[in-house]
């Protein structure tokens, strides 16, 4: 069997073969795959976006150089099957229409689009063909969530204990699907958290407030003398920042998020008007930019926009929600409710964490402050009937279905506790546990 790298090298030869053919204007994924392994052809075709040599412009789709719409869109529809009729398969070209009309001989709903000019199908009788992403959450990424949409999302769950939550997650799910399309030659983003947990990894089931972003610098980048690098990552920051008021312009930016002088964290904090406001909902989107050298290669799992992205590795989160309870919760736990957010995702994780790689999630999560002396400590301060209290306001505010012993359920603090300290003791990051190995 070809070794990792191996398969790397076959499939960026491939595209380097592509490439150089004379008149080409596109590269279909599809292509690629009986070259080299998906995911071999997956990490060639990022290496040349990076290098400007390739754009992505629609599913599977990525554009040659300065390749227009108008170009691509008559040598990759034959290929995914398609027939254009004959007529006038360009016309009402602008950028601010999106893009030329082209007639094809059944229905296509693909998105094909390049720096805001967007490729628009009809039927054979003339009718028009809304893209996926037309009429979807992706289209309507550019507006609030209407009402209707809002009220709808709320019927969705059990236990969503207002509107004003349903539209939250609305706009966070808007917040994910602009943020796998973000792009930068310098960098890649991957989502962590607990959003991770929820909405790609598929580990725990509650809502989630904020988004939490690894970034991670491509090589050219990392080798850059501090000072430069430093720079290089408030500029990514900012493209990202401008990213995200282009594709969601209904945030209104503030003043409360903050840039560290040596651009470890870029904290963006957005509020938006919502149409139905709870005291309880914060009115606000806050993304958590990160510059962290991973611990674990990065997890591929299905985006929100329908492509593969990104995602740190489920062991490195939960060493992350260690970190945070061993270093805040035994010292300022009256200032940290909300903290119990990482007991319920970590005892979620149990599981996972144990079949995954006991060992190597025991080595990751002994890391800084976490010790067996901090984790001790965080059991006991747990063990207070406050936390009970804490737990429940939590899920009821958090939760997407009751508390109870039920199935279809949020566990009951008492399950929550019980696995939560199972875990500890099974990656041996208790006392007692430690003594034993």
């Amino acid at each position: 069997m070809a070794s990792v790298g191996t398969q790397y090298e076959a499939a960026c030869e491939a595209v380097g073969r592509l490439i150089r053919e004379a008149g080409r204007k596109a590269i279909l994924r599809s292509e690629l795959v009986s070259h080299a392994p998906a995911h071999a052809c997956d990490r060639a075709l990022r290496h040349f976006c990076e290098s400007g040599e390739l754009t992505r412009v629609g599913q599977g789709i990525y554009g040659i150089g300065a390749a227009k719409v108008f170009e691509i869109v008559p040598e990759v529809m034959p290929k995914l099957g398609y027939r254009i009729l004959p007529g006038e398969p360009v016309r009402g070209y602008s950028q601010k229409a999106g893009g030329a009309v082209w007639r094809l001989d059944r229905p296509c709903r693909r998105l094909i689009r390049k720096r805001g000019v967007q490729a628009m199908f009809e039927t054979p009788n003339g009718r028009p063909v809304a893209s996926r992403q037309q009429g979807s959450a992706m289209e309507s990424m550019q507006e609030p969530p209407a009402r209707s949409e809002i009220d709808a999302h709320f019927h969705t769950f059990e236990r969503c204990h207002s509107p004003a939550r349903a539209e939250k997650d609305l706009i966070v799910r808007r917040a994910l699907v602009a943020m796998e399309r973000f792009r930068s030659e310098r960098a890649t983003l991957a989502i962590e958290g607990g959003t991770a947990l929820v909405a790609y990894h598929r580990l725990t089931t509650r809502f989630s407030e904020d988004l939490d972003i690894r970034l991670i610098p491509n090589q050219s980048v990392r080798q850059l003398p501090e000072t430069e690098r430093i720079e290089a990552l408030k500029e990514i920051g900012q493209e990202f920042k401008e990213h995200i008021h282009a594709e969601m312009p209904f945030l209104q930016p503030t003043r409360k998020g903050r840039i560290r002088k040596d651009a470890l964290l870029q904290a963006l904090i957005y509020n938006y008007q919502s149409s139905v406001p709870d005291e309880e909902v914060v009115a606000g989107l806050k993304f958590e930019v990160v510059h962290i050298p991973l611990m674990m290669p990065i997890v591929e799992q299905a985006g929100l926009a329908g492509e593969r992205f990104g995602s740190i590795h489920p062991v490195e989160i939960a060493s992350g929600k260690w970190q945070a309870l061993t270093t805040r919760l035994p010292r300022n736990a009256d200032s940290y409710p909300d903290l119990v957010r990482h007991v319920h995702d970590l005892a979620a994780l149990r599981p996972a964490l144990i079949v995954l790689a006991p060992e190597t999630a025991r080595e990751t999560m002994l890391q800084g402050e976490t010790t067996h002396e901090s984790v001790a400590a965080v059991l006991e301060e747990l063990a207070r009937p406050v936390w009970r209290e804490h737990y429940e306001s939590y899920m009821r505010r958090m939760g997407v279905l009751p508390v109870t012993d039920w199935p279809n359920s949020h566990p009951t603090w008492d399950t929550v506790l019980a696995n939560f300290t199972a875990l500890a003791g099974e990656l041996g990051l208790t006392p007692t546990a430690g003594a034993r190995r």
